[in-house]
């Protein structure tokens, strides 16, 4: 049989439609599905890899939740995702910021190779259409010793966890995003489809490994949520 190619794949192009139209209600109806854990995680993950005076890219930066916390650690952020309207919504960040906004997708990243101190990415590296052509694509724009680090949502590697934690995924995005903006907050059901497509956390690791010379990867919540720091 032949093996599925870790990313969203035909998924992808429907994923970000689904994103563009829940912009509104996205940091606090995503927030509210992590149980609020994405407030200490965005942290951990940019604290690892940002440093004063970095040049740093946000890989499927949304309205710019990541990039505020790059700039609060004296990092220099560019602002990168598919979606314009998410782009756009990303006007709370000072004008000099604002100015670093670039679409596109992560499997073709428009820079050139080692321009970036760091990358980071906030619960959007698993929405990649081909995810090992993407880390690939990362690895490539960072500088040598640079540093990546991302947050999102994890798949345990133990079959109960996993299943316990894709009931949570089945029901409580739905739920909570009705909850938190009305009908159209039932798009966030959607989180589940990139739940099922995703790699588990065993295996993200792996695939991390073959780009990057150290790889950590921390659970919390089962394992239904990661921070994952990597180095060039």
């Amino acid at each position: 049989m032949k093996r599925r190619t870790p990313g969203l794949q035909a998924k992808w192009a429907y994923i970000v439609e689904t994103l563009q139209e829940i912009i509104p209600s996205y940091e606090k109806a995503s927030s509210r599905i992590s149980l609020h854990v994405d407030r200490r995680i965005r942290p951990e993950a940019v604290k690892f890899a940002v440093q004063p005076g970095f040049l740093v890219l946000d890989l499927g930066s949304g309205p710019g939740a990541m990039s505020k916390l790059v700039v609060d650690r004296g990092g220099s952020p560019v602002l990168l995702d598919a979606s314009r309207a998410m782009l756009k919504a990303a006007h709370s960040l000072p004008p000099s910021v604002c100015d670093n906004r670039v679409q596109g997708v992560f499997e073709y990243l428009p820079f050139r190779a080692g321009c970036f101190d760091a990358v980071v990415s906030g619960f959007a590296l698993r929405d990649s259409a081909d995810l090992a052509r993407a880390v690939s694509q990362v690895r490539s724009v960072l500088k040598p010793g640079g540093r990546f680090s991302f947050c999102d949502l994890g798949k345990p590697s133990s079959a109960l966890k996993s299943l316990a934690v894709a009931c949570y995924m089945r029901v409580a995005p739905g739920l909570i995003g009705l909850l938190t903006t009305g009908r159209q907050g039932l798009k966030y059901a959607s989180l589940f489809d990139t739940y099922i497509l995703t790699l588990n956390n065993v295996q993200l690791s792996d695939l991390m490994r073959s780009f990057f010379r150290s790889v950590s990867l921390k659970e919390s919540q089962l394992g239904g949520s990661i921070v994952c720091e990597c180095a060039r």
